[in-house]
């Protein structure tokens, strides 16, 4: 028999992480909001909504919240799932549903409920034994999401998420779905975001034009760099240089004005 040692909603704000703990039982986390991270054992996991841990009994664990987050927590012992230590994915949802069944009936407390969690204890168990078995979060698939990043900022934004799937030998549906797994953004989110980094360095260096620094920055056109630019940074490119603050060379100010010093 499976003994429920706790049940309950967690909600943490961004930026309030939990320390460094460990239970006198094995801790299920499954978290339906937010994007952070957890410590296991001093490994760690990237984690968001839908993505579960298990922690055995005694082991260390903390968590930072990089946004608002809320998980439930379930804690257990004799379920069968003391070998297990990591993150997974639960893609489908259907661990979710049981586990908020779980605290529906904890929380109500309507006849024979302790003969109905029970069974929802041994669902639950089952479907964590399932789906670890079927999607293990591995280093080597973060492996794939930390290359693309750097393949993005290395060449400033300019590819495109055709070409650096290909780089990678995997889909482009398929690193998609890495990133959401391990990224706070799309593939799609970090090649704009370089790209607009991009841009705004060579607008501050002020050599180039407007349509050359269009140009370089891999659009089409002036018109849709200006449109680009302005929907990311809020303001047109002239703007945005126009905005910047630079300091005056002090030999071609005196040279402009004509003073006797100038060569």
């Amino acid at each position: 028999m499976i003994k429920l040692q706790f049940c309950f909603v967690a909600k943490c704000q961004k930026n309030i992480n939990v320390r460094l703990h460990a239970h006198d039982a094995l801790e299920l986390v499954y978290y339906i909001d937010g994007i952070g991270r957890s410590r296991i054992d001093r490994r760690q996991y990237e984690i968001r909504k839908n993505i579960f841990t298990v922690t055995p009994c005694g082991v260390s664990h903390d968590q930072e919240n990089i946004t608002d987050m809320a998980s439930i927590c379930v804690g257990m012992a004799g379920s069968g799932l003391e070998p297990l230590k990591g993150a997974w994915r639960d893609a489908g949802g259907i661990l979710e549903q049981t586990l908020q069944n779980l605290i529906h009936e904890c929380k109500n407390k309507y006849a024979a409920y302790e003969t109905v969690c029970q069974g929802l204890l041994l669902e639950i168990s089952g479907l964590v034994r399932r789906i670890t078995q079927e999607n293990i979060v591995s280093p080597g698939r973060k492996a794939i999401v930390d290359k693309a990043i750097e393949i993005i900022s290395k060449r400033s934004g300019n590819v495109s998420v055709a070409t650096l799937a290909g780089q990678l030998y995997v889909s482009r549906d398929y690193l998609r779905h890495l990133f959401h797994d391990y990224s706070s953004q799309s593939p799609l989110q970090y090649i704009l975001n370089a790209r607009l980094e991009r841009a705004k360095t060579l607008l501050a260096g002020g050599d180039l034009s407007i349509k050359e620094t269009a140009a370089q920055c891999s659009f089409e056109s002036e018109y849709y760099f200006s449109r680009f630019f302005h929907k990311f940074a809020g303001i047109t490119p002239s703007q945005y240089r126009n905005s910047l603050c630079r300091t005056p060379n002090p030999a071609q100010t005196a040279k402009k004005a004509g003073h006797k010093y100038a060569k």
